[in-house]
């Protein structure tokens, strides 16, 4: 038996709503997939020559490459960071999220709520108002009315190796 529902799978441990990031609707994954398989039919690898004003074609290609590997089944399910300590304490103290905790803003939060900009802490704070079904209710909406990840994400800037 599955550890979850389809419906609950959606809720990340830290305060995410899975359903509204790219990875999980799998949206850059068959596009990409889709430009992919048309560059190879078109035998584009021979034609990028001509424009390499563009840039490497073998840069782009290994970036398609990896943009149709990006999908994710949400951490409910094992999906997302195989390490995050988030998850791990979770499931650990029986936890479906944050929300359920007593302990709710720990550190452990600290850094995927600057990452959200907040965002998963006021998801965190209206499933313990409402409940896990309103709010994933209420998540799915906002998703058919356009909403993604990523009108909240911050980028994450690297580290330059000096």
């Amino acid at each position: 038996m599955s550890r979850v529902s389809s419906f609950s799978k959606l809720v990340g441990c830290c305060g995410i709503y899975c359903g509204a990031c790219f990875a999980y609707r799998r949206t850059l994954a068959e596009k990409a997939s889709e430009l992919k398989k048309l560059l190879e039919k078109e035998n584009f690898r021979r034609i990028a020559t001509a424009f390499e004003w563009v840039g490497s074609y073998r840069d782009f290609s290994r970036w398609l490459s990896w943009l149709v590997k990006l999908v994710c089944d949400g951490c409910q399910t094992g999906g997302g960071n195989p390490f995050c300590s988030i998850r791990k304490c979770c499931w650990r103290r029986g936890y479906k999220s944050c929300a359920d905790c007593p302990e709710m803003p720990c550190q452990k939060l600290e850094w995927i709520t600057r990452r959200y900009r907040r965002w998963n802490l006021k998801n965190l704070r209206r499933i313990r108002e409402v409940g896990y079904e309103r709010w994933l209710r209420e998540m799915e909406e906002d998703v058919k009315r356009g909403f993604t990840t990523g009108q909240v994400i911050a980028g994450i800037k690297r580290q330059r190796k000096s």
